[in-house]
């Protein structure tokens, strides 16, 4: 009943170029993402879900659907993966009929058009509205608003760029064109106050189409808010007055719900070739719920053990208090929440076959780190570098740290899996986080 004998990892989980993971839009825009792939990878979260039906309803006249949508989410938490797989099923009628099945909100809508701005893209000339254009075949159609000078065109002129077959137009990534924007004069003012002015435009037009969806990633996160204290202030009027503007129209959704089970069925598919059958994990979780009722019964604990077993079918073959560790330091500066744990457990799940341990283990525990493998290690320090010089002493160096040394006195791995339990538990670096477990 091991890990190795009921899971099989994808092939993806132990290549070396951990980017593998993260997709840009300009990398769907390109045509560069294949579909099934794509789906057979990854989870239809509810935001996700909510994002496809209600998209596809407003492009339908179905009714019951919306035509501007916010996707708010830290970095690396999902904006980007659902913005590309209602792209993928916009384009392909058939991948969504194979995709969807009977859950299709709008089985005659037919292929739609796809088109969208990545905000790393500082360096297109032509601005948002005229890479927008462009990618409809309609650059004549804007240029007056591109050359000789930028500037913003309004929302009739949105309405007759974007009529015609239905449309799907994303804006990912916005917070730092519009902190490079406010630093580009144009006329008496800048960029960042055109672009603005642009995309409100844009936003009261969209309101009022019925052929055209408009997806945008959140601009309110803080992973742009710091930095250059000269653009600070600039920086967020620009990003103010999008946000007062699309906040007032748009269906805000959250990709991943970092409170539910949707963390656990993401690393499954995205980590997982083959797991275990359901009637495999009831038997780990009956193990895990006799061996609590034993720790209750010696008052070690007063945790209900048909929680644990429920729990445990939930999560597995994750320990189901990874999430609640993970979450303590999720939202520390740079790390990138879905994202960032898939990358974690990726190296996690790779280390645990490679090194056969996996043969001895019947869940993927948050103490499953081995800090002596590299990349482990340093992902870990990318997560709190100010913890490297107590993990060097303390857990793992080799064999020379403090619990390693306990460990080779009492012949067993006791010793490091909890202090490597405590250091998950740790690495906050939020003010007021705390650290550290109960008794």
């Amino acid at each position: 009943m091991t890990l190795q004998t009921l899971c099989t990892p994808r092939a993806s989980v132990f290549a070396a170029d951990r980017r593998a993971t993260v997709l840009s839009l300009d990398t769907f825009l390109k045509g560069q993402v294949h579909g099934s792939d794509f789906f057979d990878e990854n989870y239809f979260t509810n935001g996700m879900m909510t994002l496809v039906d209600r998209a596809f309803r407003h492009l339908s006249s179905s009714g019951a659907g919306s035509s501007v949508f916010l996707l708010s989410q830290a970095m690396g938490g999902g904006k980007t993966h659902s913005m590309i797989g209602l792209g993928l099923l916009a384009r392909d009628p058939e991948l969504r009929r194979r995709v969807l099945s009977e859950k299709d909100p709008a089985p005659r809508l037919g292929r739609c058009r796809v088109v969208g701005f990545n905000g790393r893209s500082t360096d297109y000339p032509g601005g948002i509205w005229g890479s927008i254009a462009e990618q409809l075949g309609k650059a004549d159609q804007f240029a007056r608003y591109v050359a000789p000078l930028l500037s913003a065109p309004g929302p009739e002129a949105w309405k007759q760029l974007l009529g015609g077959d239905p449309l799907v137009l994303f804006l990912d990534e916005l917070p730092p064109y519009l902190e490079y924007a406010v630093a580009v004069p144009v006329g008496n003012g800048d960029l960042g106050v055109v672009t603005t002015t642009a995309l409100a435009n844009l936003f009261v037009a969209v309101a009022e189409m019925d052929n055209v969806c408009l997806v945008l990633s959140d601009l309110a996160g803080t992973n742009f808010s710091i930095g250059q204290s000269n653009l600070q202030s600039a920086f967020d009027r620009a990003v103010q007055g999008i946000s007062s503007e699309s906040r007032r129209i748009a269906v805000p959704i959250t990709p991943v719900n970092p409170n539910g089970d949707e963390l656990y069925h993401i690393l499954r598919k995205r980590l997982f070739q083959i797991v275990a059958s359901p009637t495999d994990i009831e038997q780990v979780a009956v193990a895990y719920r006799d061996a609590q009722r034993e720790a209750v019964r010696m008052n070690l604990t007063t945790t209900t053990p048909e929680s644990l077993y429920t729990r445990v079918i939930d999560a597995y073959p994750f320990h189901p208090d990874l999430r609640e560790l993970v979450g303590k330091f999720k939202e520390n500066e740079g790390f990138q929440q879905t994202r960032g744990v898939i990358r974690l457990m990726q190296m996690v799940v790779a280390d645990l076959w490679k090194s056969e341990k996996a043969s001895t283990r019947d869940l993927i525990s948050p103490y499953d780190i081995d800090l002596n493998v590299d990349e482990i290690a340093s992902e870990i320090r990318t997560i709190n570098p100010s913890l490297s010089e107590a993990i060097a002493h303390d857990i793992a160096h080799s064999g020379d740290a403090e619990v390693e040394q306990i460990d080779l006195a009492n012949g067993n791995a006791d010793a490091s899996e909890a202090a490597r339990l405590i250091l998950v538990a740790s690495l906050s670096t939020t003010p007021g986080a705390i650290h550290g477990l109960r008794e």
